[in-house]
């Protein structure tokens, strides 16, 4: 067996035995996350400017200057600020997704207004992918799935298994959301172990083949 397949397997190893697929949600109130959580970080998109290096954005076209257009993107409720969408006529893009760095992230929340059932979020963890419909989003906040401009909370989504991507996407006018927060998930002391495992046995054979 070669070192690239051995240190193949362990990785692989250790994702099946480290990963969860469940991504568990609720809805809260107000505009920006409640999460208190250590390392809580929040892109506004204020200035329509999209955030760049731990949390990179696919495209501008994403973007949508305050007061935005009741007939395609209407801002979320109570929302004064430039804000995120997607749709499929004046110049939106259908889906969107977001990358992540590092070990990816555990935690993911957005502001969202008129939830509507064409509205979808979906999630790619080391477990597989998971979306989560804009009609389990009413009802995880307790409001009706009709598009209700008027109508808006803050989502809030976890993963045991890191999150390295989340996709946007709407095939109806629109999705739309701000104040997108994150927490940076922390490997665990086995993904280190497993790290430090294989970087020894690097570091043996090559000593071997030194001798």
């Amino acid at each position: 067996m070669t070192i690239a397949k051995l240190l193949l397997g362990l990785g692989l190893a250790g994702a099946a035995f480290g990963a969860n697929a469940a991504i568990s949600y609720n809805a809260t109130g107000g505009q920006f996350s409640l999460n208190p959580g250590p390392g809580l970080v929040t892109n506004t998109f204020d200035g329509m400017v999209l955030p760049s290096g731990f949390a990179s954005y696919d495209s501008a076209a994403v973007l949508i200057a305050f007061p935005g257009n009741s007939g395609y993107a209407a801002e979320p409720p109570g929302d004064i600020t430039d804000f995120f969408s997607v749709g499929v006529s004046d110049g939106q893009i259908p889906s969107s997704t977001i990358t992540f760095g590092g070990a990816g992230i555990s935690y993911f929340g957005f502001y969202m207004g008129s939830p509507d059932t064409y509205n979808s979020v979906t999630f790619h963890t080391a477990a597989g992918d998971e979306t989560i419909t804009g009609s389990q989003m009413a009802a995880a906040a307790m409001v009706a799935v009709d598009g209700n401009q008027g109508v808006g909370f803050y989502m809030n989504f976890y993963s045991a298994a890191p999150i390295t991507t989340v996709t946007f996407s709407s095939n109806q006018n629109a999705f739309e959301s701000d104040n997108h927060s994150y927490i940076a998930a922390v490997p665990e002391p086995e993904t280190y172990a497993m790290l430090l495992a294989g970087l020894g046995l690097v570091g043996a054979i090559a000593r071997r083949r030194r001798q």
